[in-house]
């Protein structure tokens, strides 16, 4: 016989998610690097992209459990799709062997969809959608154990 504890399902693990929408844009090769102060702790990183300019355009933070999806708006930064909302959807996946977490990332608009896996209280650089002129949609998404 099993005890009610032997059923219980393992506890879920909870995890919050930072994303941070950055428009990076080509600009002249021997213009400096621009990053906007609010990005201050990726300008490293974000110096080595092929951009000259970088701004944030929005951030949320958000809670997600493993098995579960948040949808969170994110600006359109085109000038013909201004009166479109798009949402980018966060599905939280658990951890891989190595410990770190996986999410997916998907705009279904777009026909956007990336795997990617964290350091537990790491940040990595996604590249989004083309816009306008050589600029893009960069997402820098940062998750951690609650």
């Amino acid at each position: 016989m099993l005890s009610s504890s032997a059923l219980a399902a393992a506890p879920t693990e909870r995890y919050v998610v930072e994303l941070r929408v950055i428009e990076g844009e080509k600009g002249d090769e021997n213009a400096p690097t621009v990053v906007d102060k609010r990005l201050s702790s990726l300008a490293k990183d974000l110096k080595n992209l092929p951009f000259k300019s970088f701004q944030l355009k929005d951030a949320h933070t958000s809670l997600v459990a493993e098995g579960e999806r948040v949808s969170l708006e994110i600006p359109v930064l085109s000038k013909k799709g201004k009166d479109k909302k798009r949402f980018l959807v966060v599905a939280a996946h658990g951890r891989q062997a190595g410990g770190k977490l996986r999410f997916s990332l998907g705009i279904e608009a777009l026909k956007f969809d990336t795997l990617v896996a964290v350091p537990d209280g790491g940040t990595i650089i996604v590249g989004g959608p083309r816009g306008e002129g050589g600029s893009a949609v960069l997402f820098a998404f940062t998750a951690k154990v609650k």
